[in-house]
């Protein structure tokens, strides 16, 4: 595994933003009926225009999502985006500053998948909407390993879940997978939870348990598939993963990192200091988002061809 240290001081922007998250998001006891409230707090803060070049088309059966689609892309080649969001908000146009920046910078199609939410579809509609997709990429005559998957936040999770459950399928995998600030463990047992409670501008601990509940609903939090941290990892695709050094999920992407090492599998984990969690939602706006992605581009299109 390879693991890079910490960047340096965050810019201007990184803590202006952390500082409206703080006020605005942070604070906040959320229950059920503030569902609607946080899916609107998501909108309002990750909104973001598409870059000149890139089209969205939507696509409403059989499947839910969008493309994002740069102006001359090169065939055969699509990357699969699972939004964040905690599983209970978010949506494609929520994340369009990494899905739109990811299909530009690759020059490839990206799909980016509308997954049901939980409260009203806990586990496991969203996995089953996301193996839905998978095998509707297949259909379509997108080769796997010609086929990337990325995601952030509880996107994360959901990527690492649909490759555990892909394998027991029998289903081919992807070429790689990108991770920002994935949320694998929703039994919320990582060190940071407790110790960057004052640290992480999105996020109280008890804000990630409430969350947690609402998606697992009666299922264990534990379940692999659920809380991907604790499945079986070997035989997965090359794994990159950035998360940052305050956030409350720091340790559900270190240890990911470690366990999938451990089992094998290659992995490279960046650690960037004191931003906010999934910060590439936030590119266009701080230059560490564009870091972010222009890293995890960097990093695909090294990969070799297939």
């Amino acid at each position: 595994m390879s693991r890079h240290p910490p960047r340096l001081t965050p810019s201007p922007q990184a803590r202006l933003i952390a500082r409206g998250l703080r006020r605005m998001v942070k604070p906040r006891k959320f229950s059920r009926r503030d569902i609607p409230l946080i899916r609107a707090l998501m909108h309002a803060f990750t909104r973001a225009r598409l870059p000149a070049g890139v089209k969205a088309e939507r696509v409403k059966a059989p499947v839910r999502g969008e493309w994002l689609r740069p102006s001359q892309p090169r065939r055969g080649r699509a990357l699969l985006y699972l939004h964040g969001g905690g599983y209970i908000s978010g949506a494609p146009r929520t994340h369009r500053a990494i899905t739109a920046r990811l299909a530009k910078r690759l020059g490839i199609a990206v799909f980016a998948l509308d997954y049901r939410l939980a409260p009203e579809h806990p586990f496991p509609a969203a996995l089953d909407d996301a193996l839905a997709t998978w095998r509707w990429l297949l259909a379509q005559g997108y080769r796997a390993d010609r086929i990337w998957l990325a995601g952030d936040s509880a996107g994360g999770g959901l990527a690492l879940a649909l490759m555990l459950a892909a394998r027991q399928q029998a289903l081919p995998l992807p070429a790689a997978c990108a991770l920002f600030s994935p949320w694998t463990d929703l039994a919320c047992t990582g060190a940071a939870i407790t110790e960057n409670a004052g640290r992480c501008a999105w996020f109280m601990p008890a804000q990630v348990g409430f969350a947690a509940g609402l998606y697992a609903g009666a299922t264990a939090t534990d379940h692999p598939l659920v809380s991907p941290l604790y499945g079986d990892l070997a035989g997965l695709p090359p794994l990159l993963v950035h998360a940052s050094d305050s956030e409350l999920l720091r340790d559900d992407a270190v240890r990911l990192a470690d366990r999938a090492a451990a089992a094998g599998v290659r992995v490279a984990l960046h650690l960037w200091h004191g931003l906010p969690h999934a910060w590439p939602n936030f590119a266009g706006l701080m230059p560490e988002g564009d870091a972010c992605l222009d890293e995890t581009v960097a990093a695909l299109l090294a990969l070799p061809a297939k």
